[in-house]
């Protein structure tokens, strides 16, 4: 099994060392941090103010959490998405390349 074949591992390398600049002071203005964050776009809309709290009621550890998890997320979405789209490819090449498989599409001449 090599990790680095799925979007999981590759998604989760990248939110975190987004998380690691931005915790090490390099993004001060947290630009970079809020382009590659949905939880962060979610968190600083109208709607969330009225109905939650304030963005900067919430720390900092919570939103690179929530972060990581979003994008580990959608990697094993993306994953599960690509391997199912395999296997249907390969199934549909088993069927009609398999000589052992009676099939269907081709009807022998009655003649």
């Amino acid at each position: 099994m090599k990790i680095y074949r799925y979007f999981s591992f590759w998604l989760l390398i990248l939110s975190i060392s987004i998380c690691l600049f931005n915790l090490l002071g390099f993004d001060d203005k947290n630009l970079l941090m809020f382009l590659t964050s949905p939880p962060f776009w979610l968190i600083d809309t109208h709607w969330f103010v009225i109905n939650f709290t304030h963005p900067s009621d919430i720390p900092m550890s919570v939103i690179y959490v929530l972060t990581v998890l979003f994008w580990f997320l959608l990697g094993l979405i993306l994953d599960k998405a690509l391997r199912k789209l395999k296997n249907k490819r390969i199934h549909m090449k088993q069927r009609f390349v398999d000589p052992g498989r009676r099939n269907d599409l081709f009807v022998e001449n009655p003649y």
